[in-house]
């Protein structure tokens, strides 16, 4: 008896060392929120009402491993180190019951007509970690790289565009993924609970972690000109690790909304979350909703869209692409970037779409060894493991059928990649003409022959370190009918143009929009304008 005492002794003296380890972990959070890289978003050249450069993204070509990108920056103040230890957390089940929110949110997968992804038979390691009694320490980030999600953190038929992680191998670097909501889709302007708005989901198992205003992250934009902001909410799922850190999946939700400026209360976005800060949860679990504002709410421009970022990261700044879901579950999410479900034509049309306009099917794209959470290998399309990816085309194009014309009305048509000289067109009537380039530097020239001699005209550029772009041109050439077009296109990114009759109909992506945003011009001041400590001279 005198050495089961002991024994029992031991075992309580354990357990309270172990919580107070799991406390001590849990004061080294760290809060991320969205870097504040400057983003005026200002059309260059109009001609004739028409964008002839709608590439509108202010932030400076980014070099390799700079993560400074409208995207996740660490609050200085908890720059901390975050090493992992054997985590016990307590487990909470998410069906909670939380002011009426979602009653049972601890999804089914099999049942649930909301997940759109095929059920896979669970393995070991999801046995093991799945159990909510006990749950089990998290695995190494390599696991996901032959053990993919088939579960999305939203469902595909609630957004309506996207783009991939695109690289610092790609013309235009950005560091996170993006999915799009519509702010004129019925359901969301006819939402009455959180729970009737976009559902967003665990992409495996693991634990929340969250900042201390999680529900208040200031976005600040003081620097540009007129000066903005807004707020977004979010918080990491940690679910795998990585020489002694945490990987989290980030979750950062941006509807373009300060609250308070359209008469709701600073922790309006709290209810939108039904998790805690420490919280176990299986993958599938509803982690909370994605408040879609009215256009009449947002703020910025007109050509901002309410989304979700989410990437990988690992404390304190280094950020990988979320390469951890199944082939099907990517071939669903290109097929909607490179097709949005509302058209491109769409009132809630971002220019961010652009990113992934033509890009093939990836979490990632042209990126580089320091992004990729599996290896060191530079990645052209990531879908797997860094390792089978190489094997596959990072060709990204967008048919000159697919760049807005009546394909009926099309009188001449190619596309390509590299350098070119088109001399072979003949149009016997008048046109109108649109041009693609999916990244800079590139030039687009038209040759004509006048008394023997050739003259070029450059008519579009996009410039080093520009992702897609569209340009539309009317006839400018009048009756004359004997020309060439000359395509520069060094880096082979490629190219795509289209010429049709006068009469085509044609959209122009972003002008579709007839509700401007509440500010700016006439924002109240940034409360956290800690993107100036850099340039306002004083720090």
């Amino acid at each position: 008896m005198k050495y089961w005492f002991i024994f029992l002794a031991v075992v309580f003296m354990a357990c309270n060392s172990a919580e107070q380890g799991y406390q001590a972990e849990r004061s080294n959070n760290v809060d991320v929120i969205e870097t504040v890289a400057a983003e005026s978003e200002v059309v260059e050249v109009v001609t004739e009402g028409i964008a002839e450069d709608q590439n509108t993204e202010s932030e400076e070509s980014i070099p390799e491993n700079q993560l400074s990108i409208e995207s996740i920056e660490l609050v200085e103040e908890q720059q901390k180190t975050d090493s992992v230890t054997d985590m016990e957390f307590e487990s909470k089940p998410v069906n909670s019951e939380t002011e009426g929110i979602a009653e049972d949110q601890n999804i089914d997968l099999e049942d649930s007509d909301n997940n759109n992804q095929p059920v896979q038979e669970p393995n070991s390691m999801d046995e093991e970690q799945q159990g909510t009694e006990n749950p089990k320490s998290l695995p190494d980030i390599t696991y996901f790289a032959t053990n993919k999600s088939d579960r999305f953190f939203v469902d595909f038929e609630d957004i309506v565009a996207g783009h991939p992680f695109v690289g610092a191998r790609s013309p235009r670097p950005h560091n996170d993924a993006q999915v799009y909501f519509s702010s004129s889709d019925p359901r969301w302007r006819d939402a009455k609970d959180p729970s009737d708005f976009p559902a967003i989901y665990a992409v495996a198992d693991g634990y929340i972690n969250m900042s201390a205003l999680w529900f208040y992250n200031v976005v600040d934009h003081s620097n540009s000109e007129p000066p903005w902001w807004h707020v977004a909410y979010g918080f990491t799922l940690r679910v795998a690790t990585d020489d002694g850190k945490f990987i989290e999946f980030m979750y950062q939700m941006e509807p373009y909304m300060i609250p308070e400026l359209v008469g709701k209360t600073k922790d309006f976005y709290k209810q939108f979350i039904v998790v805690d800060d420490g919280q176990f949860v299986r993958k599938g679990d509803i982690l909370g909703y994605m408040y879609v504002p009215s256009f009449d709410e947002m703020v910025g421009s007109k050509f901002g869209s309410p989304h979700i970022a989410f990437s990988f990261i690992k404390q304190p700044s280094t950020v990988y692409a979320p390469a951890i879901f199944t082939e099907d579950v990517v071939r669903k999410f290109g097929d909607i970037y490179r097709n949005p479900t509302e058209g491109w034509e769409s009132k809630s049309f971002g220019y961010d779409w652009n990113r992934a306009r033509g890009l093939p099917d990836a979490m990632g794209w042209m990126i580089s060894g320091e992004e990729n959470p599996f290896n060191d290998n530079d990645v052209d399309v990531f879908l797997y493991d860094g390792i089978k990816d190489q094997e596959i085309d990072a060709s990204a194009m967008v048919y000159p059928a697919d760049l807005g014309f009546e394909e009926e009305k099309i009188l001449y048509s190619k596309f390509g990649w590299g350098d070119a000289v088109l001399d072979d067109i003949n149009i016997q009537e008048d046109w109108q003409l649109l041009f693609a380039g999916i990244g800079g530097p590139m030039i687009f020239s038209i040759q004509v022959s006048e008394n023997g001699e050739v003259r070029e005209s450059q008519v579009f550029e996009l410039r080093p370190g520009q992702n897609f772009s569209l340009n539309h041109k009317n006839n400018f050439l009048g009756d004359t009918q004997d020309f060439k077009v000359s395509i520069s296109d060094p880096e082979g990114w490629g190219w795509s143009v289209a010429f049709a009759n006068r009469e085509s109909h044609f959209v122009v992506p972003g002008t579709t929009r007839d509700i401007s945003p509440l500010c700016p011009p006439g924002c109240p001041p940034s409360p956290n304008p800690y993107k100036l400590k850099s340039s306002d001279g004083n720090n």
